[in-house]
């Protein structure tokens, strides 16, 4: 569990611009908002082409509680390896840009994160049930990220150690406030406390929280 602080200026800017741009937010906890970027993504993305292993939903602004955009990272059929934003505010897709990390996947051997088998549903009831395992006497507030990714080669071997390729990790970031203790004073500024916490889903969909 992280300890965070946002000021109380850019915390008024942040439900300013949720109530503003309510009718188009995307809410981080509910299935329908997943369903509509996946759709997003899905239109945009020539799966045939690629295949996704890391995909990324993130919040914009702490604890505005709307999805922003969706980061993909993906491999063509030449083994070349590319990062995309999508982002869902009504802007176009950002333009590809070369991977050039540490991670070297080949497109024969990378198994693929298929977006038609994306449950948003099953997102939505991972996070409710993530809700129910937070500190007693704090309150929900968004999901700052869920991402799923594959396990793929790295360009150095000795990153290789213990790596699985193929295998596929979920996890995500629930942010949340403890009740009454909302803000802080220091030096004549107040600021808004907010904690992360981190969720995995293990693979027979357990969750485990930190």
């Amino acid at each position: 569990m992280k300890k965070l602080l946002l000021s109380i200026a850019a915390a008024a800017a942040v439900v300013s611009c949720t109530v503003i741009d309510n009718l188009k937010g995307l809410p981080t906890a509910e299935a329908d908002s997943y369903a509509r970027a996946l759709e997003h993504v899905a239109k945009h993305l020539d799966t045939e082409e690629f295949k996704i292993y890391h995909i990324l939903f993130s919040e914009g602004e702490a604890l505005s509680d709307r999805l922003f955009f969706v980061s993909v990272s993906m491999i063509d059929r030449d083994d070349r390896t590319f990062t995309q934003t999508f982002y869902l505010d009504g802007r176009a897709p950002g333009n590809p840009s070369a991977d050039n990390g540490i991670r070297k996947p080949e497109y024969e051997t990378t198994v693929g994160i298929d977006l038609s088998e994306l449950d948003p549903a099953r997102i939505a009831a991972q996070i409710a049930q993530a809700k129910t395992m937070l500190p007693e006497g704090h309150s929900y507030k968004s999901v700052g990220r869920y991402e799923i990714e594959e396990e793929v080669p790295a360009g150095n071997s000795a990153f290789n150690r213990n790596r699985k390729p193929g295998q596929q990790h979920t996890s995500f970031i629930v942010r949340f406030t403890e009740d009454g203790k909302e803000t802080e004073s220091s030096a004549g500024k107040t600021s808004y406390i907010y904690y992360e916490a981190k969720v995995t889903v293990g693979p027979d969909g357990t969750l485990t929280i930190e």
